[in-house]
C-alpha cells in the first residue's frame, strides 16, 4: 500500500470515529408532557371497553387525573377534585416503550400511552393491568 493510499484510509478511519463518537443518544423524557412541570388535570373525556363499547360520564361525574413532576398522582372526579379527594398514587414511566404504571392502594393500572397532539393523551390498557379499558383524557379546559 503506498503512502498516499494509507494516508487516505486513515483520514476516512478518523472520519468515521468523528462522525459517529460524538453522537449522544438520550431517551426522551415524557414526564414534562403528563405535568407540565409541575402539575397538570387530566379530564377523561372517554374510556372505550375491550368489546369497544364507548363511556362518556356526565360533566361532574367526570374522572379526572391529576399528574403531579414529583411522580405522585389523583384519581378522583370533578365533584371531589376541588377538595382534593380521591384515591393517591404514584406514576411510573418506562420513556423508551412509552409505558406508565398508575400504581394506587388497591389497583395498579399499566398503560403504554400516546400524545396524539397537546390536547390529547390516550392510555391503551397493557395485558395484566388491572383497568382493561383504554382512556381518552384532554387537558382541564381553560374556561372565560
Amino acid at each position: 500500500m503506498t503512502k498516499s493510499y494509507f494516508f487516505s484510509f486513515l483520514l476516512f478511519l478518523s472520519f468515521l470515529s468523528a462522525c459517529s463518537g460524538s453522537v449522544r443518544t438520550d431517551t426522551v423524557d415524557f414526564t414534562q408532557g403528563f405535568t407540565d412541570g409541575n402539575s397538570k388535570v387530566w379530564m377523561v373525556e372517554k374510556t372505550i371497553s375491550p368489546d369497544g363499547a364507548v363511556s362518556i360520564k356526565q360533566s361532574l361525574q367526570q374522572e379526572v387525573i391529576v399528574f403531579y413532576q414529583t411522580g405522585n398522582c389523583l384519581l378522583t372526579n370533578l365533584q371531589k377534585l376541588a377538595s382534593g379527594n380521591g384515591v393517591h398514587g404514584k406514576m411510573e414511566f418506562d420513556h423508551e416503550k412509552h409505558y406508565v404504571t398508575l400504581n394506587f392502594p388497591h389497583e395498579k393500572r399499566e398503560f403504554e400511552f400516546e400524545f396524539t397532539n397537546e390536547n390529547q393523551l390516550i392510555l391503551y390498557p397493557l395485558e395484566g393491568s388491572d383497568y382493561t379499558n383504554a382512556m381518552e383524557l384532554i387537558p382541564f379546559p381553560e374556561f372565560r
